[in-house]
């Protein structure tokens, strides 16, 4: 009794509870979640109203109730209440602001164009017209004008929609009396690149105009140019010859423009907000446009699968314009994950409301289901790219394929000292995108899955236990595409995807395109898909540890090239060919043998597909899975890599054919080494022991068997001392006392102090260095200085020397006849006596001499 009491009273404190009712603002474009605009509370129930504005709302109700609720919407107003799937379809058309406004300019611009010969209405149709389409908030007389140039341009726009073609001289000429705007083909580059298309005659090619006719080209230009705009100006006069002409074919062309009145009206609208500076400030219908949105589905069909891991939808599509894009996926397996990857930088995307811009090879959308059910019946999965503005992004392919080629690979896991788990050659024969998984049977592995080009990593991504690569372009070789005729056509598409992607460009960004992909083409390529251990170890239980050694003996097995069986075999031959037999039929067949076992993979493990159910899942092991088009299966190759292997047999036979007998050799010298260190380290009886295990290399009859070998290998490590390699460790930790950590702070502080120390005393001896090298560079500078001074004063002194040699020298030639004349006179007193005069002739000839 007291339980049905208590679940009574449960149910009852249920009622009590209050429902909520939330009407929340809603966008499929923004990121940012607003405030609710109504909430209703209540536990029975309760009526509220909501006053909205003029506009287009698109709002999300959450209710919330115990046991139940039922909502009742009344309005005055026309609305639509419904899901996703109903509500989105309506907001991908115009609102009936935005309708309105466009209907009221084009019904004016049809007045006027009904009535633009009469003389009375058309002046004031103008004016009408100039206030339907010109905003209120502009004022200014420069942007009114600005604004008449757009509305020009959109209305020779509409008109070229309209009609579905180019334009006419004539209609050229009534578009122009309509507007008003005589440079109407010269505001919009569209519209004057029609008239510079036009190509110089044949005579005028390869001539230069002389200056007569450049002059006689301006005047003919100046008298045409006259004459166009006299007659524009007389076609916008009511009643003029031009003016009926161009309202005869005006009225012709708006018979084909009225019969879809809305379509023309929303693109005429429409380029006036596209193409105006300031698109807030022009019309109040431009409040409806955070409503509006457009949508495209993308959908393929569910291919159930019984493996772990699935692809469901793999195709690239190009993004014409920036753009923001909402992914949205409905599938019938929870367990599906999309990635988006940019083609051209290799980088995947969020998922986030995201910005996508335009690019050369486009978006790879790729689509995954881990641990997939198969659902019940027909299902469906589907992709809804939801935008603000048109054109959406389009598949580089008429229709998505839901069909794929899976490679796959399983083999069991055997650790190594470089934490490789596999390694797989790729080899393609056209350019191919693949999709490449790995996941591993214990999901605590952290694992790196690479892509290595010529043993340099091109594409890579970590995972735990499990890892995708969602898309990666595999490049042919340039030599395999022109010797395989069979992937001809395969190149061809890839050839037209990259031309079909930018059709639409200019024509140098497609050679620059053409260029890049010839460029990647002309590089060989060597690909190998790896997956390694990027952090931590594999953990293995005992039993897994056991099963691990035993495939690693059975690789060691594997890896020999010669068995030691045959070592006998192989010493009789080379024997033989001592005594000059040669054993060609024994050659030949062991030429065979080498190259059947060089061809044939190993008995176990084995990995490929058809390998899956033979493996033990209890045991260690991975699984790689390679997914391409199914158009392209013929076209790619995978196999285990073992090109190192390949280079170690050919090793090993290159040294056995070099010299026969060698590798009897080696494991005779193998086991004479064993037995000298068994020798000093065992006693008598385990020597002897040693001496019947290892026979001499003088008996060739007697062998022993690799087990053998094995356990004396072991028994000799195992009595080998490393002790002091190996760095011992305590039992149990100690914590580190108060008296510990000082004087470990104590050490530090020690040796923070000696350090400061030697610092110190090696800046000093480094000061004490600078200060002598001054010292001896200031000695130096007077030292020089002296130098100078004593030099400036020897050249003093040579200078005084040769002024007064130079004054001897000029003073010689002057005192020379002075001293001839005081000589003479000398002379004559000395030869003359006293009171005597000299006769008169000698002193007349003296006299004349």
């Amino acid at each position: 009794m007291g339980e049905e009491t208590s679940h009574v009273e449960k149910q009852l404190s249920g009622v009590h509870r209050s429902a909520v009712l939330l009407i929340q603002p809603h966008s499929w474009t923004s990121r940012q979640s607003q405030l609710p605009v109504l909430t209703i509370k209540t536990t029975y129930s309760k009526a509220a109203m909501l006053s909205l504005p003029a506009g287009r709302h698109v709002f999300c109700l959450h209710a919330h109730g115990t046991l139940g609720y039922h909502i009742h919407l009344c309005s005055k107003t026309q609305f639509i209440l419904g899901d996703e799937e109903t509500i989105m379809p309506y907001l991908t058309k115009e609102s009936v602001r935005f309708t309105e406004q466009a209907l009221a300019i084009f019904r004016t611009l049809s007045s006027m164009v009904a009535c633009f010969s009469d003389e009375q209405k058309l002046p004031s149709l103008r004016e009408t017209l100039e206030e339907t389409h010109c905003p209120h908030s502009i004022s200014s007389s420069t942007g009114k004008w600005k604004h008449q140039k757009v509305f020009n341009s959109a209305v020779y726009h509409m008109v070229c929609e309209a009609l579905g073609r180019k334009l006419t001289s004539r209609e050229h000429f009534a578009l122009q009396a309509l507007t008003g705007d005589p440079s109407l083909l010269a505001s919009d580059p569209e519209i004057s690149a029609l008239t510079s298309d036009t190509k110089p005659s044949e005579m005028w090619e390869d001539s230069e105009p002389t200056d007569k006719e450049i002059q006689a080209a301006i005047i003919l230009q100046a008298a045409f140019r006259g004459h166009l705009v006299r007659g524009r100006l007389n076609a916008l006069k009511p009643g003029t010859k031009e003016n009926l002409h161009a309202s005869k074919i005006l009225s012709d062309m708006w018979l084909k423009i009225q019969s879809d009145a809305d379509k023309h009206a929303a693109i005429l609208l429409r380029y006036i907000i596209n193409n105006s500076e300031k698109k807030g400030e022009l019309y109040s219908c431009l409040q409806d446009e955070s409503t509006r949105i457009t949508f495209a589905d993308y959908s393929v069909s569910f291919q159930g699968t019984a493996h772990s891991w699935g692809l469901v939808f793999r195709e690239v599509l190009l993004v014409p314009e920036e753009m923001l894009l909402v992914l949205r996926v409905f599938s019938p397996v929870p367990n599906c994950c999309l990635h988006v990857v940019n083609n051209d930088t290799g980088e995947e995307v969020e998922m986030l409301p995201h910005v996508y811009k335009p690019n050369k090879l486009g978006y790879t959308f790729v689509a995954e289901v881990i641990k997939p059910d198969i659902p019940a019946g027909y299902a469906k999965w589907r992709m809804r790219l939801i935008s603000s503005k048109e054109p959406l992004p389009k598949l580089s392919r008429e229709t998505p394929v839901s069909t794929f080629s899976v490679k796959e690979f399983q083999d069991y896991y055997i650790p190594n000292n470089k934490n490789l788990i596999c390694r797989y050659c790729v080899q393609v024969m056209t350019d191919v995108l693949g999709t490449i998984q790995f996941e591993t049977s214990d999901p605590h592995v952290l694992i790196r899955l690479s892509v290595l080009d010529k043993e340099k990593e091109v594409a890579g991504n970590i995972g735990m236990g499990f890892v995708v690569l969602p898309v990666f372009f595999f490049l042919a070789n340039k030599r395999q595409n022109s010797l395989d005729p069979s992937c001809a056509d395969e190149n061809k598409e890839i050839t037209s995807f990259y031309q079909d992607t930018h059709q639409q460009r200019d024509g140098t960004h497609n050679a620059a395109i053409r260029s890049d992909i010839s460029s990647d083409h002309s590089q060989d390529h060597k690909y190998v898909v790896q997956a390694k251990i990027h952090c931590g170890n594999w953990n293995l239980d005992e039993s897994q540890l056991a099963f691990v050694h035993m495939l690693q003996e059975m690789n060691k097995n594997e890896m020999r090239v010669f068995k030691h069986e045959d070592l006998k075999s192989s010493s009789t031959i080379s024997t033989s060919s001592h005594d000059g037999n040669k054993p060609d039929t024994q050659k030949t067949s062991r030429k065979g043998e080498g190259d059947k076992q060089k061809g044939k993979p190993a008995a176990f493990p084995k990995s490929g597909p058809k390998q899956d159910t033979r493996l033990d899942v209890t045991k260690p092991n991975w699984i790689l899975r390679v997914v391409t088009d199914q158009t392209k299966l013929e076209c790619l190759e995978v196999k285990k890599d073992t090109e190192r292997a390949d280079q170690i047999r050919s090793i090993k036979k290159a040294w056995e054919t070099a010299e026969p007998g060698r590798s009897e050799k080696a494991f005779q010298s193998c086991f004479r080494f064993l037995k000298q260190v068994l020798h000093k380290e065992s006693n008598d009886a385990t020597s002897d022991e040693s001496k019947d295990i290892a026979p001499s290399s003088s008996d060739p009859d007697t062998h022993v068997s690799p087990s053998d070998v094995k356990m004396t290998i072991a028994s000799s490590l195992c009595r080998i001392d490393n002790s002091h390699l190996i760095r011992h460790q305590k039992d149990s930790p100690e914590p580190m006392d108060s008296d510990r950590e000082e004087a470990r702070q104590k050490d530090h502080f020690e040796k923070i102090q000696n350090y400061r120390l030697a610092r110190e005393n090696l800046l000093e001896r480094y000061k004490q260095k600078m200060l002598e090298k001054y010292e001896l560079k200031k000695h130096h500078l007077e030292v020089y200085e002296n130098m100078l001074v004593a030099s400036e004063k020897l050249s003093d002194d040579c200078k005084q020397f040769c002024s007064s040699l130079m004054a001897l020298t000029k003073k010689e030639p002057e005192e020379k006849p002075a001293l001839k004349e005081a000589e003479l006179a000398v002379l004559k007193k000395t030869l003359t006596p006293a009171g005597v005069n000299p006769p008169k002739k000698h002193a007349k000839r003296g006299e004349k001499e």
